[in-house]
């Protein structure tokens, strides 16, 4: 039985499932992020550079998830959504263990795609199953909720693989069954990979919700379409994609790099720097996400049509400002965090806003479509370079692991702007493609 007047499932149920996957996506980026605490500890036992580094940090898990992330929202429009979600916690928790288990560069790499494979899971379903869990005028309150468990677990990753980390590196010797003696780094990653587990069996306690607003197969929902709606937007589109991808680059690639930061050039050890960067982006970042929503609402209010690009716009002008002062001019560590938590709180607020500029613009019948062909983009690009970027400047162009601070400024300082001037460039362009779709219905 499948439609819009089919009965709502009770609230207080569906809140309950909104928790459920709000821990998965926290688990997530627990385990996509913890090894940005461990980077000098597997440079030396691999006997690898930053740029590799980076690399593991960025491209083996960006690109697959990009590429698995198609064929996995198509099979979520068709198949259970709550045993897709089971399948990629359990293998994506696995491959986390995996990383532990890494005797060189190519082990790694390898584990690191199994990651970025299985996490691939969880957004299209999540996003598809509470929808059908959730009446339009709740709906945003869920998707938020949903996705603040990114930054929430970004912040866990640094706090919980700090504290694994340092009572690691408390033991004599680690041995793991089966596998003999690991170093602290390695029993790291398999304590904090293997609990996933018991996460998955958890989530057979949520059902999968029945299909809503199925309309059939009409033209407006095939892909010939949805190219023709593409192209007669092109600009548009162009300017979201590239604006919020320079955005995520940004992002990435201060996640990965910013706790060594403070390892390497202030002497903290890896629970010092996991804890404060840790607390920084969990309450600063979800801050600035939620900020970010009310500032669009405001200028929404206010008449300004592109709300969700403009507000990117005004709080992206300070990003580069704040780069320097929490890289380069901050006396010491703590100043640094200091200066950190504003830049958290701004650098959070494009968050839902490329999702809300997607939907407003989006027909309901290709909303499903451009979000895939977005998260593509931005993961492919954004995701997989940004570690990098930073890591092959450290290594290939100053050819000193100290210099990452003046790396992340540069990558912050080139980026933000640009990320200003696509958005600058493409309000008009956006304010036209609204009016175009509006006059249309």
């Amino acid at each position: 039985m499948r439609g819009g007047d089919l009965p709502w499932p009770r609230q207080a149920y569906a809140w309950y499932v909104v928790s459920i996957l709000f821990i998965c996506s926290i688990f997530s980026f627990l385990d996509r992020q913890v090894i940005a605490l461990m980077v000098d500890d597997i440079k030396l036992d691999l006997g690898l550079n930053d740029f590799e580094i980076g690399l593991l940090q960025g491209p083996p898990f960006g690109i697959f998830y990009a590429l698995m992330s198609i064929p996995i929202a198509l099979a979520a429009d068709r198949f259970n959504r709550r045993n897709i979600i089971i399948i990629g916690v359990s293998f994506w928790s696995l491959a986390t263990a995996a990383c532990g288990l890494a005797g060189n560069f190519w082990h790694l790499f390898l584990a690191r795609v199994g990651v970025g494979s299985g996490e691939a899971s969880l957004s299209p379903s999540a996003y598809s199953m509470i929808s059908d869990y959730f009446r339009v005028r709740l709906l945003p309150i869920a998707m938020s909720i949903f996705t603040m468990g990114n930054l929430t677990g970004v912040g866990l990753a640094m706090i919980i693989g700090g504290a694994v980390i340092g009572y690691a590196k408390s033991l004599d010797e680690i041995t793991v069954w089966g596998f003999g003696a690991v170093a602290p780094w390695q029993f790291s990653f398999i304590v904090i990979g293997l609990p996933g587990l018991l996460l998955a069996l958890l989530i057979f306690t949520i059902r999968e919700p029945l299909r809503r607003g199925i309309k059939g197969d009409g033209e407006s929902a095939t892909l010939r379409a949805f190219g023709r709606f593409v192209r007669e937007h092109w600009k548009t589109f162009t300017a979201l994609f590239g604006s919020f991808t320079m955005l995520v680059l940004v992002a990435y690639a201060n996640f990965a790099w910013v706790p060594t930061f403070f390892i390497r050039t202030f002497g903290w050890t890896e629970a010092h720097a996991g804890t404060v960067y840790g607390i920084v982006v969990a309450i600063f970042g979800t801050g600035g996400a939620l900020f970010g929503g009310w500032v669009a609402s405001v200028l929404h209010r206010r008449g300004y049509e592109d709300a969700p690009f403009r507000a990117t716009m005004l709080c992206s002008i300070p990003l580069a400002p704040l780069a320097l002062a929490s890289f380069v001019w901050a006396p010491d560590g703590d100043w640094a965090a200091i200066f950190y938590a504003p830049y958290q709180i701004f650098s959070a607020v494009p968050a839902g806003l490329a999702a809300t500029a997607m939907m407003t613009l989006t027909p309901n019948e290709m909303r499903a479509k451009i979000s895939s062909a977005y998260l593509f983009f931005s993961n492919f690009v954004g995701l997989s370079l940004g570690a990098a970027l930073v890591g092959f400047i450290t290594h290939q162009v100053f050819g000193d692991d100290l210099m990452v601070r003046y790396s992340l400024t540069i990558v912050n300082c080139v980026g933000a702007p640009l990320a200003v001037i696509f958005i600058a460039l493409g309000m008009k362009h956006y304010r036209a493609s609204l009016a175009r779709v509006r006059s249309a219905e």
